[in-house]
């Protein structure tokens, strides 16, 4: 399963937290709002948007994971469910949004999942999705976990299928957190991969913020969400974003 428990000082838990934050300035205002994190994993994105929406909804097909969401993220709005999400358990237009983050790439039948996302989201809903870019159309990714990747184009035709409106964006490490990964880079070149697998990742990461300090960059507890840009038509992005409206 291509997960791993979040920590502050990983740079990949930013990036994943950054999406939430993005779609949470995207979409307000979420007072009355109602949301579905859709294959929420270990929760913290659902928890984060609860701080804003009246109701968020976190499922995945992960029962254990959902287990632990539930444990470790509560609020009085949230609740999390173990759903498959290409056969959500909702009656037709439950929700003002849907948020979908690296998870289409997952899917047997992606039309069927976006089907279904259509399906539960209110007249005038949106959908905020992301899923990695593909190198070039038709190449099968390198990465095991993932089914298949999009070319832009590819993802597009596939959403407009569902949705009139289909707005592009794409995402970019912002200075700080771009420098971090430089520094960690020249670490990760000259340290043998399974040295890395022996040592635990909190002692990496004070490694890494040491070398990022010694460079005159900041450690990687100092960097945060705003670290992390979002431009709309950025084409340059390994990762596809996109803002959906009108079914």
């Amino acid at each position: 399963m291509e997960r791993r428990r979040e920590l502050s000082t990983d740079t990949q838990h930013t990036v994943n937290l950054s999406a939430y934050a993005w779609a949470v300035e995207r979409l307000r205002p979420l007072s009355g709002a109602r949301v579905l994190d859709a294959a929420c994993g270990a929760g913290f994105g659902s928890y984060a948007v609860a701080g804003e929406a009246e109701r968020v909804v976190g499922v995945d097909l992960s029962a254990p994971a959902v287990l632990e969401a539930a444990g470790l993220y509560q609020r009085s709005n949230l609740s999390f469910a173990a759903m498959d999400c290409s056969r959500l358990g909702f009656r037709d237009a439950q929700f003002d949004a849907v948020l979908s983050f690296e998870t289409i790439e997952h899917v047997s039948d992606d039309d069927r999942y976006v089907e279904e996302i259509s399906r539960v989201l209110r007249p005038g809903g949106k959908l905020v999705l992301s899923t990695p870019r593909a190198p070039s159309p038709g190449v099968l990714p390198d990465n095991p976990y993932h089914l298949r990747e999009y070319a832009w184009d590819e993802l597009e035709e596939l959403l407009a299928r569902h949705f009139r409106s289909v707005v592009r964006f794409g995402r970019r490490l912002g200075p700080r957190l771009a420098c971090i990964e430089e520094n960690l880079d020249r670490v990760r070149a000259v340290a043998p991969a399974k040295l890395r697998q022996i040592v635990p990742r909190q002692t990496r990461h004070m490694l890494g913020s040491m070398i990022s300090r010694a460079r005159g960059g900041v450690g990687l507890g100092e960097v945060n969400v705003d670290d992390v840009e979002y431009v709309e038509g950025l084409e340059e992005s390994s990762t596809l974003l996109a803002i959906c409206q009108g079914n």
